[in-house]
């Protein structure tokens, strides 16, 4: 049962790390797209941050993941954990195809 709940405690700690450079990969894209007026904020606390401090947005987005991971290094993952973890996960590659199909039409226009 203790090999069960150290290899789910892994895979928890690896769908972090995961999230961290999803969440990494969404702040770059998103701050590039802004920028160049391709897109906007959808998140309107992260738009109210963002357009407040390009620097505090960079480091709310990358610091959410790191603090979680931190947790789950400290404490007992409960199950809702994992599910809220993986569902966070799931919306990241959601957000990661977003961010892929309006770069490919930005590349599309360009040519």
């Amino acid at each position: 049962m203790q090999v069960n709940k150290e290899k789910s405690r892994r895979n928890l700690i690896l769908a972090t790390f995961l999230l961290w450079i999803l969440t990494t990969i969404d702040a770059i894209l998103t701050d590039f797209g802004i920028r160049h007026h391709y897109i906007h904020e959808a998140n309107p606390l992260m738009n109210v941050l963002y357009n407040s401090s390009i620097t505090s947005f960079y480091i709310i987005k990358m610091a959410l993941p790191i603090l979680l991971l931190a947790l789950l290094t400290k404490v007992q993952a409960k199950p809702y954990i994992r599910v809220l973890t993986f569902l966070s996960l799931f919306l990241y590659v959601f957000v990661m195809i977003q961010h892929f199909a309006w770069l490919a039409h930005v590349i599309s226009e360009n040519r």
